[in-house]
């Protein structure tokens, strides 16, 4: 995996286990002000209990479902699926609406993501070789001349 696609996976990857914990965090939060303000009444009114469940209900699923799709997304990039190119995109543009550590990580995605090698990485499967991996390119047409010399050359230094 090239390191530019390993970034991308980290970022992913933080963000989905920081919107499952704000998951549990509001969870609890919500089940906390039910349980201690009780099911009606002025005190839930005063602090706002009510307006914190309507809300808070939309964060919970909102925060569940980003850190769902963020885990299975790291997951994909891991696996190098087609599918998570695509679906990394939607994760940097929504993580761009979440400001200020959201906006920074999620320009950083977007650059990244549109990277050549990146994208061709994701086309192809992960079958992208890098420089320096020991595989060299094979090109169309070959030069007899220089398969000569370099075959001389590899005999005189085996001397």
């Amino acid at each position: 995996m090239p390191e530019r696609v390993s970034l991308i996976r980290k970022i992913i990857k933080v963000f989905a286990v920081l919107g499952l914990v704000t998951f549990l965090v509001s969870l609890g939060l919500l089940i906390l002000a039910r349980l201690s303000l009780g099911s009606g009444g002025e005190l839930r009114q005063l602090a706002g209990a009510d307006v914190l469940e309507k809300s808070g209900l939309w964060l919970v699923m909102g925060s569940l479902l980003f850190g769902l799709a963020g885990l299975k997304t790291a997951s994909g990039i891991k696996s190098a699926r087609r599918w998570a190119w695509p679906a990394s995109l939607f994760m940097a543009v929504f993580l761009v609406c979440l400001f200020p550590p959201g906006t920074i990580f999620g320009l950083k995605l977007l650059i990244e993501l549109f990277n050549r090698e990146v994208k061709e990485w994701f086309l192809t499967g992960g079958r992208v070789t890098t420089a320096g991996s020991g595989t060299e390119p094979t090109y169309g047409l070959s030069n007899p001349d220089l398969t000569r010399q370099l075959e001389e050359q590899a005999a005189r230094r085996k001397r």
